[in-house]
């Protein structure tokens, strides 16, 4: 089901901060024509696993908590702040960017809240969605107009260190305060302008209801272009975009509610995802609980691996290369740490094992093992890292080559 906004009540654990609200000035600025950005948490093919988490109730870096199991990738590779509000003002008969006393948190409180997500690798976007004030995405009846709306979204994502805007337009309330009716440009013209603003690298997303939806122009306007995805808002409901100019691995045509769809029709949905090619699939309303059990076979689909649950999470990378030398499989194992902490590295394989102490941050450490003949390579091996968060083990596959 698509959402209504949560009542307005202030999360535990986060600091009371008064309501921001940032007026809209009317500027003009010219018209821009940058690609939109293709960037994301993670550089496989594997669907793209995206969160919204209600912040009025729940903590943000929850999503945090959540990794693939083996492996430190994000279990999320999108999570959406929700939800920021695009309000009107009546005097000025502008509209304008507000963030409630819950978003606001949050965006203050950006190091604990928001870093330890981003640096799961997971990017972090701020959904914004109407107020029943009239003031939409849909009904700018100008380039400049739009363009001044777009001038505080970008400010919003540069101020907080952000990697993106979601809209969502719903709640609108077109009309009310003798407000504009959507027309087929706006959300056209507000595309273009927050490209310009945010450059290639950032990610821009459309929640798919709405007029900014229905009623523009895609095919005359090309506003598809500055789209990096779009996903079908109905949880628990199989419901592809149709929108000209993007392709299927920008699309999520599956949605589900965390706390709501059954299990067995997440799973359908995740399987239909992959059968169909899809690239994005759409989970709602994380919260404090441990969803791991949920999500794992969701994540099994789309990525061949489970979620893990706070599991230890270390900034280091492996590289593992499998190769021939004398007629034997040689292995070269290569360990890159960008971790604060000092750490040790237990590297396991079907030819050995080695162990490498105190890997400090910014260090490189390289093992290379050579089977004996006769000896089984499985193509498989898992580095232990360990610190002061307990052990994280990496398991790495290997094609093994045919050495004769």
């Amino acid at each position: 089901m698509n959402r209504s906004p949560s009542p307005r009540r202030r999360r535990a654990g986060l600091a009371a901060v008064a309501a921001l609200g940032l007026a809209v000035a009317g500027l003009t600025v010219p018209a821009a024509a940058s690609g939109a950005a293709t960037g994301a948490a993670d550089e496989t093919d594997d669907p793209k696993r995206v969160v919204y988490v209600e912040v009025n109730n729940e903590e943000f870096a929850n999503v945090a908590d959540y990794t693939l199991e083996g492996t430190n990738r994000p279990a999320f590779d999108v999570a959406m702040i929700f939800a920021a509000n695009i309000n009107y003002d009546v005097e000025k008969q502008q509209a304008y960017l507000h963030f409630n006393d819950q978003v606001t948190a949050t965006l203050e409180q950006a190091e604990t809240q928001i870093r330890p997500v981003q640096e799961r690798g997971t990017k972090v976007l701020l959904s914004v969605l109407g107020n029943h004030q009239g003031a939409g995405f849909a009904n700018f009846t100008s380039r400049e107009s739009a363009g001044a709306f777009a001038d505080q979204l970008a400010d919003a994502v540069e101020q907080y260190g952000l990697d993106g805007i979601d809209f969502d337009d719903e709640w609108s309330g077109y009309g009310n305060n003798d407000t504009a009716q959507p027309n087929a440009t706006s959300f056209a013209y507000l595309l273009d302008e927050l490209r310009d603003r945010l450059g290639p690298d950032k990610l821009i997303t459309l929640y798919n209801i709405g007029p900014s939806y229905d009623v523009t122009d895609w095919e005359g306007t090309g506003a598809s272009q500055y789209l990096d995805y779009s996903w079908n808002p109905y949880y628990g409901a199989w419901n592809p975009p149709q929108l000209a100019g993007l392709a299927k691995d920008q699309l999520g045509a599956a949605a589900v509610d965390l706390t709501q769809t059954s299990l067995d029709r997440a799973t359908q949905l995740a399987q239909r995802t992959v059968d169909e090619g899809y690239g994005v699939y759409v989970t709602y309303n994380l919260t404090a609980a441990d969803h791991s059990a949920y999500l794992s076979p969701i994540t099994e689909v789309l990525t061949g691996r489970a979620t893990a649950y706070q599991a230890p999470w270390y900034d280091v990378a492996v590289d593992v290369q499998a190769t021939c030398a004398g007629g034997k499989v040689k292995l070269k194992v290569r360990i890159d740490s960008e971790d604060d902490a000092v750490l040790s590295a237990k590297v396991l394989s079907s030819i050995g094992t080695r162990v490498f102490d105190r890997v400090r941050d910014g260090a490189t450490r390289v093992m290379v093992q050579h089977a004996e003949r006769g000896t089984s390579v499985d193509g498989s091996l898992t580095v232990s890292v360990t610190g002061p968060d307990g052990t994280l083990d990496l398991v790495q596959q290997y094609a093994v080559p045919a050495c004769r």
